[in-house]
């Protein structure tokens, strides 16, 4: 079990050359998400850094689900559009936009101009922090999971593959 890094710049017609993969799973992470410093409890390897545990802990339990995580982070905006773009061939996102979730309309018409389901995930619960913030993504969004540290990415994994069991479906028919 590995986690497949995508390059930071990706363009985003490639969600649409490539053949759908409704068994992956992309973990995308955005501003500060590089600085992580969290490890999840009970990771077995020390010599992981705590972003690595977090995307290995979860690609093991994707892959225990029948599902492929890849993964990418940038702490720059339109790149974090491109791969929202490219997701097309993918069965869901996993997406931790970090602070942009409260500023930016144009992540807001990136998740909402694509057809695979998008899952908001914060490791912290923000709403503990500021009554006056209000995620501008979660509306478009199929699911959101805050607060729940790591294990956040686990739960939001179970969804995503409900999600991907309900369109192999809709394939079908």
């Amino acid at each position: 079990m590995t986690v497949t890094w995508l390059p930071e710049v990706v363009q985003p017609i490639d969600g649409l050359k490539n053949a759908p993969q409704l068994n992956t799973v992309l973990l995308l992470r955005g501003a500060g998400h590089n600085l992580t410093q969290e490890i999840p409890e009970g990771t077995k390897d020390a010599d992981l850094t705590p972003v690595q545990a977090i995307e290995h802990d979860t690609a093991e339990f994707a892959e225990l689900l029948g599902l492929k995580l890849v993964a990418a982070q940038s702490n720059v905006e339109g790149y974090l559009i491109n791969h929202l773009h490219a997701a097309r061939q993918y069965g869901a996102v996993l997406f931790s936009p970090g602070a942009y979730c409260f500023s930016s309309w144009v992540l807001y018409d990136a998740v909402a101009a694509i057809k695979t389901p998008v899952i908001e995930v914060h490791m912290a619960n923000w709403h503990s922090k500021d009554n006056n913030r209000k995620s501008l993504i979660a509306p478009v969004c199929a699911g959101v999971i805050a607060g729940c540290g790591p294990a956040g990415y686990k739960m939001a994994l179970l969804r995503a593959k409900e999600l991907i069991d309900e369109r192999k479906k809709e394939v079908k028919q």
